[in-house]
């Protein structure tokens, strides 16, 4: 998966270094989302999770190409919320994350007052907490089922990879409001039982609403 991230970063600077300075445009995107944490694995059974609200801010770059298609990109600062559930209570965790999403997008315009607009691209999102909480909880649940909580190990990586489709409406070719769903496509913790094999991993899902406005 990193080796995919990669060729896909480099296909995005290919991309936009054979496009002229003035077909790029600089704006501020931000906005709100939703994540829900799904399980597998062995003990997914014993977790549960809803919808927990965050929000995410930074600066963006678009690109236009020939036939109404645009590449963005965008550097953002994301505060996450994620809540891991049992029959016993639960617990959230706060995600501090840089995140990178960057998009191919299709736009129809009725002159500049409004446009539609479709997009799709790879996100990365660069963990910055440990997650300290979550594993203590985990441990918690483990030790309630006579399970040794020392044999747990956390094995989560700092860098999770989605794939994010969504839509938007554009007014007067400057302010852009979106919707967009980010499938995980690889976990987002990952916990293993010492050398017994036995492992869960979870994934956050997340829903975003944004709006940008294009300088």
């Amino acid at each position: 998966m990193k080796k995919i991230s990669i060729i896909l970063f480099v296909m995005f600077l290919c991309a936009v270094s054979t496009i002229s300075a003035k077909n790029f445009r600089y704006g501020l995107k931000g906005g709100m989302t939703l994540s829900e944490l799904s399980f597998k694995g062995d003990f997914k059974d014993n977790f549960s999770s809803d919808n927990r609200g965050g929000f995410f801010i930074g600066p963006m770059v678009n690109a236009n190409l020939p036939l109404g298609f645009n590449i963005d990109a965008a550097l953002m600062y994301a505060h996450d919320k994620v809540r891991y559930e049992n029959k016993k209570g639960g617990i959230s965790d706060i995600r501090h994350i840089i995140e990178l999403p960057i998009n191919v997008k299709w736009q129809i315009s009725a002159g500049k007052i409004i446009g539609i607009y479709f997009a799709a691209g790879p996100d990365f999102a660069f963990n910055l907490s440990k997650g300290g909480d979550i594993e203590d909880y985990i441990k918690s649940s483990l030790e309630a089922e006579g399970i040794n909580p020392s044999l747990l190990k956390n094995e989560t990586r700092s860098l999770s990879i989605g794939i994010g489709v969504g839509a938007g409406l554009v007014f007067f070719d400057h302010l852009n409001i979106g919707f967009n769903y980010i499938f995980p496509v690889d976990y987002t913790y990952k916990y293993v039982l010492g050398n017994t094999g036995l492992e869960f991993t979870s994934k956050a899902k997340r829903w975003q609403i944004s709006a940008a406005y294009m300088f």
